[in-house]
């Protein structure tokens, strides 16, 4: 039986799920998973902490015991397979050594692999666009670079699949947008890349589907303007940030247009079907006098962030 969807040419699938479930004892990480990806697609893969994220990498790496099917490129993934010809994984963390050069490093890793092919080094450093850096000793390059030949190392093996497994955590914002443009840019020339992120607006911006996990389940898989039409239906996001966070009585003045408090204190959200000037303009009425306090306003299409908001109150797409 097929996995693949009847517009989805089997020459460009390259991962396919049918039917995955994880289990830890009695807790059901991963409940009957199913999906398609394809060459040159970039898929975001985001949900609360919880959500079946972890379980889903770790099962396409042999990490854990899978009920259901996976293949790539056709070939079953079964316990034992050799993944590494397959499947790439961009772990958080540099796994270099400082005190060599980028080549250096990569021949050392492809030795390691058991790789032959003299090529393959040169092939991963133009992936990443580093070749002019090849000489450079990791030590005296920025974190953006040292990004960009860690994924080089995950290139070695010309995989089909490459995964960035929340690689922008705890690093500075240029290395994070150097880790977004890569995956981005292994997905043009052809990979399927797997992004699992926290950071949604990028999310948002970059990716061609995003897997929506929660509680183990799949809550949607499509493209993110698809889905948040699609669960916001012509929504507007009304943001208000304030000089300091409101007093009792703006809170009062707040409470008919249900307000809910942002990322600070001082910032507060709603949602509202209504045309967006008439809100606003309501708003600043209710305010009686208290206008001063308003620092900006601002109306825009909610996003990701506002979505996973929603996901982590309810479980739901829809309000």
């Amino acid at each position: 039986m097929p996995f693949s969807a009847p517009n989805i040419q089997p020459q460009d699938l390259v991962l396919s799920a049918k039917n995955v479930s994880v289990t830890y004892g009695k807790h059901k990480a991963l409940d009957n998973l199913s999906l398609d990806i394809c060459k040159g697609e970039l898929i975001g893969v985001i949900g609360p902490n919880g959500a079946g994220k972890t379980s889903f990498i770790k099962a396409l790496c042999g990490r854990i015991h899978v009920v259901g099917d996976l293949k790539i490129a056709e070939t079953p993934l079964r316990r034992g397979t050799d993944r590494r010809q397959h499947i790439a994984l961009v772990p958080q963390d540099i796994g270099l050594y400082p005190h060599l050069t980028a080549k250096e490093n990569l021949n050392v890793i492809g030795r390691l692999l058991g790789l032959k092919d003299k090529h393959v080094v040169a092939q991963a450093l133009d992936s990443v666009e580093m070749t002019q850096h090849a000489k450079t000793r990791v030590s005296d390059m920025s974190g953006g670079m040292k990004r960009r030949i860690n994924v080089a190392a995950a290139m070695l093996t010309g995989p089909k699949l490459v995964i960035f497994d929340e690689p922008t955590a705890g690093v500075d914002a240029p290395a994070r947008d150097t880790v977004h443009r890569l995956a981005r840019a292994l997905a043009d020339q052809g990979k399927a890349v797997i992004l699992i992120t926290h950071e949604l607006e990028q999310a948002e911006a970059l990716c061609d589907k995003v897997l929506v996990l929660c509680q183990g389940k799949r809550l949607a898989f499509e493209a993110p303007a698809r889905l948040l039409e699609r669960s916001f239906q012509g929504q507007r996001e009304v943001m208000v940030r304030y000089a300091s966070a409101p007093n009792p009585d703006v809170m009062t003045s707040m409470s008919p247009f249900a307000f809910k408090q942002g990322e600070l204190p001082t910032i507060w959200v709603a949602m509202t079907n209504a045309n967006e000037v008439s809100f606003v303009s309501a708003f600043l009425t209710a305010l009686q006098g208290e206008n001063d306090l308003v620092r900006e306003i601002s109306v825009r299409r909610p996003g990701l962030t506002a979505l996973m908001h929603r996901i982590e109150k309810t479980g739901k797409l829809a309000a």
